[in-house]
């Protein structure tokens, strides 16, 4: 049974009109000026988010390609003729001419890109060609957003050959005059369209990074990892980027890979998911923090929050846990529940969440959230991640902001 076919026997595929109806199998219908999209790009080896704001601004957080073994992750997408960096690239060229801001939420392979030898040097020498550093050379990126670059204080990445490079693609940039600059958390401005005055009803709050949270008032932040015991190192994920987007009543959470678990209550301090969800509050559409893995999304993630839908950026047979994927759905008798799509459930975490299956929307695609311009409704489009064309393989919605 193909996917298409399993979504009607589901009844999961939406089609509300006629109209909805012929656009499955075409390509995703052109943006309108004033909507929103936000596009969560499986290219099968990581995290890759899209965001053209309702000017044409394009807003990438993140940029993957993980070197996990194939026998536990996903086969790229569209195909292996590209790195995944470069289709990063190409699917962004399809609505600008260049990446307005590039936001990295932290330091990992499935995020930012790995790296080998046999991986091409950039024009400069200075560093390899991987994801981020792909998406670049690609496409003009003006500015690069990182969560703490140049100084990481007590809190440094992990020396790892795919921090090296990342760090020396930052450092090039600074070379050659480009823009890098340090996430700002509490500011409500750093993160915003190129001209803003004409939609002032869509804005980004920067929510955490490094461990540190906004407290909700001015510029003050709360410091969760100094609580950590001296000489503890900082664990990457929980130095995660947090943000939230609202445009009018829409609303759209994002945490990287922000973690909860507490390794059952002996160290509280790695629980930054709990605070930055309650910050957050309710929101309308939420990616799901760490890809669903089993130390995230935790009973407050899901509280706080309460989307109408989630998305999870899946691309290992890890992807999601199984307590995760409950309760994202909301799959419990007399709980009300909410729309879940994954960008790839390999088949062993289909075998693991078995039971779920048939409450899932999607699991495998591009998922797009395409924002009406008066911010009231959206609608969801998943397109196929297997042709570069990316037709429409199903339609959801419209949901009505609350």
């Amino acid at each position: 049974m193909d996917r298409r076919t399993f979504l009607l026997a589901t009844g999961s595929l939406v089609l509300p009109v006629g109209l909805a109806r012929a656009e499955v199998g075409k390509p995703l219908p052109e943006r309108q000026t004033g909507e929103l999209d936000i596009h969560h790009i499986d290219t099968g080896r990581g995290n890759c988010t899209l965001i053209v704001g309702p000017d044409g601004t394009l807003i990438m957080v993140d940029a993957g390609a993980s070197l996990s073994a194939a026998a536990t992750s996903s086969t790229p997408k569209p195909d292996a003729s590209r790195r995944p960096g470069q289709w990063a690239a190409r699917y962004a060229r399809r609505y600008g001419k260049a990446i307005d801001v590039f936001v990295a939420t932290h330091i990992h392979p499935d995020h930012l890109g790995d790296v080998s030898d046999t991986m091409p040097l950039s024009a400069d020498g200075r560093y390899r060609l991987s994801g981020v550093s792909d998406v670049a050379a690609e496409i003009p990126v003006r500015r690069v957003i990182d969560r703490d670059f140049p100084d990481y204080g007590d809190r440094p990445p992990v020396q790892a050959p795919f921090t090296a490079n990342y760090l020396a693609f930052l450092k090039a940039r600074q070379v050659r005059g480009e823009a890098v600059e340090r996430f700002h958390v509490g500011s409500g401005v750093q993160i915003g369209l190129n001209n803003p005055k004409a939609y002032p009803a869509f804005s980004i709050r920067n929510l955490a990074a490094s461990g540190r949270v906004w407290t909700g008032t001015g510029e003050g932040v709360r410091d969760i990892l100094a609580q950590r015991p001296a000489g503890t190192p900082a664990d990457e994920n929980a130095c995660s980027v947090a943000f939230r987007l609202t445009y009018g009543r829409f609303s759209y959470f994002a945490g990287g890979d922000l973690v909860s678990d507490t390794h059952d209550g002996r160290e509280p301090w790695r629980d930054i998911e709990t605070p930055v969800a309650r910050l957050a509050g309710r929101t309308e559409v939420a990616a799901a923090n760490h890809h669903g893995y089993f130390d995230a999304c935790g009973p407050a993630f899901v509280e706080a929050l309460d989307a109408q839908v989630y998305v999870i950026q899946a691309w290992h047979a890890t992807h999601p846990g199984q307590a995760q994927l409950q309760r994202m759905l909301g799959a419990w008798q007399g709980k009300a529940t909410a729309d879940v799509f994954a960008t790839d459930m390999l088949q062993a975490n289909k075998d693991l969440n078995a039971r779920f299956l048939p409450n899932m929307k999607s699991m495998q695609g591009h998922v797009v959230v395409r924002v009406a311009p008066d911010g009231a409704t959206y609608r969801i489009f998943v397109l196929n991640s297997r042709l570069e064309g990316s037709p429409v393989d199903g339609i959801f919605g419209p949901y009505r902001c609350r």
